[in-house]
């Protein structure tokens, strides 16, 4: 409703088929159209294949590349996206501070005590309000070996159904882990969602596929998150959080540093109390809060845009070897690496790409190889 109230027009096009949909936006001129769901829960993307404007763009719904010959820019910050990895984005990358930032108006409730968060008083709280669909084995295991260093600590989850529940107890139970220590939160309104959320000492976050919108919900609540930043979109969007907050040294470079660091925060509380007070004291300075700023620079970027458009110059998706590309990719995937940093996936893919071309030549790219032209 609060973006309804300040446009100028408003158009519902829920109920139109994806056709319609595309004559609707043709008809009202629009110069830049803006895709925020990419292949998500309810995506229209034939739609945009329909390429009713000018300019598209892959912005704040999907965490990946779309990987279409008609989404031409990108918008994401250079955490998620360093420069050295945009071989991997067939959109145009352009840049503001932070990919999330947070609204400053959300309703927040009274914070409620631990117990009547369903919480033990004095024990330390590890917390983690992911999907559980983002919980892999690997990323359990390192938890519970988290909760066997620190005894008396617990780990509060979002409660799945209960069948999810009863088996994750029953994989703790199996590493010596008590099943109660395992607490989960029942479903609440967002207001007193939010208000619970202060009463965990750190938050946890999955690997490789990371926090989204509940990193920046800790975030609002002054709580820390340990992450690690993997190597593609969805891996490194908690780390792009945490940065924009204050608290870069809260990203860690390899799951053992983020166990280590995890337990070690449980034996020192007051470290963690300076990190806390850290996030608090740039809580309204931050780039995370900074929508005016983003505001400017989401403008200069349309700006940007049309200015291309209007010269003939709006980039063309480099869709070369896609389905090479996507096959390769998948192998990397299969070969079940957990973790890598951004520099040794991008050696591996390409040497898999050479010995790739070695056997079957692939038309020249050199994003991702040199080799002569001819």
């Amino acid at each position: 409703d609060r973006i309804k109230a300040v446009a100028d027009q408003w158009r519902d096009i829920a109920a139109l088929g994806d056709a319609e949909a595309a004559k609707t936006i043709r008809a009202d001129e629009i110069d830049i159209l803006i895709d925020v769901n990419g292949y998500t829960k309810m995506a229209r993307a034939k739609i945009f294949a329909y390429r009713p404007a000018p300019v598209i763009v892959n912005f704040c719904g999907y965490p990946g590349s779309i990987g279409s010959p008609f989404h031409q820019y990108m918008i994401a910050d250079g955490h998620i996206v360093p420069p050295e990895n945009e071989i991997f984005y067939t959109e145009k990358v352009l840049r503001i501070a932070c990919n999330q930032p947070i609204d400053r108006k959300r309703v927040i409730a009274p914070t409620p005590s631990r117990i009547d968060a369903g919480l033990p008083d004095g024990a330390f709280v590890y917390a983690c309000f992911n999907g559980m669909q983002k919980i892999t084995s690997d990323c359990f295991n390192r938890w519970m070996k988290i909760l066997s260093a620190t005894p008396g600590s617990v780990l509060w989850l979002l409660a799945g159904d209960e069948d999810a529940n009863v088996r994750l107890r029953q994989l703790a139970e199996k590493q010596g882990i008590a099943a109660e220590r395992l607490i989960f939160a029942p479903k609440a309104p967002n207001a007193n969602h939010l208000a619970r959320i202060a009463c965990a000492d750190l938050f946890l976050d999955t690997f490789p596929y990371g926090a989204h919108s509940t990193a920046s919900d800790a975030i609002t609540m002054g709580l820390p998150i340990l992450t690690v930043s993997g190597n593609g979109f969805a891996s490194r969007f908690c780390g792009s959080i945490v940065a924009a907050a204050g608290i870069p040294e809260m990203i860690c470079a390899t799951p053992e540093e983020y166990v280590a660091r995890a337990i070690g925060f449980a034996h020192d509380r007051e470290s963690l109390r300076a990190i806390r007070t850290s996030l608090w004291d740039k809580r309204d300075t931050s780039a995370l809060r900074d929508m005016p700023g983003l505001a400017r620079r989401l403008e200069e970027l349309y700006w940007q845009m049309q200015g291309e458009a209007e010269r003939g110059e709006t980039p063309v998706p480099d869709l070369r070897n896609l389905d090479i590309y996507y096959e390769v990719g998948a192998e990397l995937v299969l070969e079940g690496i957990e973790f890598e940093t951004a520099d040794a996936y991008r050696k591996r893919y390409t040497s898999k790409l050479a010995y790739q071309n070695e056997y079957a030549p692939i038309p020249y790219d050199d994003r991702f190889w040199k080799q002569n032209k001819g």
